[in-house]
């Protein structure tokens, strides 16, 4: 009998599949947003925004999610 069958496998990749694709997508959406973030806050200061400004924008952002 051999240990690695087809369906074993099979079986075995399918689990493998369901716990690393939604853990490597969180990751990646995370890493997306922080970039968006990043890119936003670029954006604010070269527009000339004041730190307190930027604060108070992303705030209201915030608590309209």
């Amino acid at each position: 009998m051999n240990v690695l069958s087809s369906s074993s496998l099979v079986f075995w990749g399918a689990i493998v599949l369901i716990c690393i694709v939604p853990t490597l997508t969180y990751y990646r959406h995370k890493t997306r947003q922080s970039e968006m973030d990043a890119d936003l806050k670029m954006k604010m200061l070269e527009m000339g925004m004041t730190a307190d400004e930027i604060e108070r924008v992303l705030k209201a952002e915030s608590t309209n999610k």
